[in-house]
């Protein structure tokens, strides 16, 4: 078959796209981590689980720095109270036997998918969700990016939010036999709406890290136009342009910036030379929840502004709640309900947020303090690392009920 000059320019672009991707899909599986991690607890026993997860969980002291290697850990230590010896597979592993296998638990990974492909045991699947619905996902931070465009004149598609809102996730609830939704009960509930299994659905409450306990004294005269917007990658996704454009569109507040990707190049090459300039922006860059500086800054804020679009139980905010005395102005989709003590916005967007802020401020000094003192009760009570674990291995020992393993 000949190609005219045409059809091959055509072509060509298409064909260097399919043979680049080619390789980098081959270089990802030759480097991909495959580890497997047996008998994490050194139980033997002959009834096994395996968790697809993070084998490094397992390795030493728990690092605060993402909540993932504790609720690896956590599955790890339900299965184990259950009598399970439990086996945990990197999330890139392809190579698993799961012929050994009762159950197999895992979050949206390459070692978990596959165990939909195992032909020669049916292990029981729990799936646990770490996001908001596939659906809901991709809608808002759609949405989202297309009001950035009109409102900057720019995109910054990296700063959306596809993970774990991928096609993987939506097929991993939906063929899996339970499935475990971190977040409130308004989380799980899209979920519900959008299976006809409802009742395979399980709500399971986020946790902070205990890492100090705030003075029950704070002088809010003193700080109540200091903001904390507090997070990670993702940054249209959890509303950093939303905080930044009301810093500069009032320089009498001050916005403090802590853990901000700056790996999302497009959305710096917009808001960096802007905000760098901004003397009522002060970016930390990535803070250790236990170090002074977090503490410090914890003190020197009075509000928390927190415009996300959609999370499963938002960890980030819970952290800075519960070791601080913050008001928070946020939205519902964090996956917590909060509006009895703070001001929950209805919609992801610059003017709801900007008069919530300011009415915010504006609070009596005691009504602040009274307020967040609550909260941080609350959230110290309802969100604790105990609290959560116990909730999972119920959840779990339910599951293995409900389908005739205990």
């Amino acid at each position: 078959m000949k190609f005219t000059r045409s059809e091959f320019r055509r072509i060509a672009p298409i064909a260097r796209r399919r043979i680049g991707n080619a390789i980098v899909a081959w270089v990802q599986r030759l480097f991909a981590n495959r580890r497997l991690s047996r008998d994490v607890f050194g139980n033997g026993s002959e009834r096994r689980a395996l968790i697809c997860y993070l084998p490094e969980a397992f390795d030493g002291p728990l690092p605060k720095s993402h909540s993932n290697f504790t609720e690896c850990y956590a599955a790890a230590k339900a299965f184990h109270r259950l009598g399970y010896s439990v086996d945990c597979a990197s999330r890139e592993n392809d190579r698993v036997d799961y012929t050994p296998y009762e159950v197999v638990y895992g979050i949206t990974s390459q070692s978990y998918a596959r165990s939909f492909s195992a032909a020669d045991r049916e292990p029981l699947r729990i799936f646990y969700s770490v996001g908001a619905h596939t659906f809901l996902n991709f809608k808002v931070t759609a949405d989202r990016n297309l009001d950035f465009f009109r409102e900057h004149g720019t995109r910054a598609l990296a700063s959306c939010h596809y993970v774990p809102g991928n096609g993987m996730n939506y097929y991993n609830a939906r063929l899996s036999d339970a499935v475990i939704c971190l977040g409130d009960n308004s989380v799980a509930e899209y979920f519900r709406g959008e299976d006809p299994r409802p009742e395979h659905y399980y709500s399971l409450p986020a946790f902070y890290f205990d890492v100090r306990h705030p003075s029950p004294q704070k002088d809010f005269d003193r700080c109540r136009r200091n903001l904390l917007w507090f997070g990670s990658s993702g940054l249209i996704h959890k509303g950093l342009d939303i905080a930044i454009d009301f810093a500069l569109r009032h320089p009498e507040y001050t916005l403090h910036i802590c853990g901000a990707s700056r790996g999302e190049r497009e959305f710096w090459r917009y808001y960096g030379p802007i905000a760098d300039k901004a003397p009522n922006i002060v970016q930390h860059g990535f803070v250790d929840i236990e170090s002074q500086e977090f503490a410090d800054v914890l003190d020197n804020c009075a509000i928390l502004v927190n415009p996300s679009l959609s999370e499963s139980g938002a960890v980030a905010v819970l952290n800075v709640l519960a070791n601080g005395l913050l008001y928070p102005v946020y939205s519902r989709a964090t996956g917590l309900a909060l509006a009895e003590y703070g001001s929950e916005v209805p919609k992801v967007e610059y003017e709801p947020f900007e008069q919530a802020i300011i009415a915010a401020a504006a609070l009596p000094a005691e009504q602040l303090l009274e307020k967040t003192r609550s909260l941080n009760s609350h959230v110290r009570e309802n969100y604790s690392l105990e609290r959560y674990e116990e909730q999972l291995y119920t959840h779990i020992e339910t599951i293995l009920k409900n389908n005739n393993l205990r």
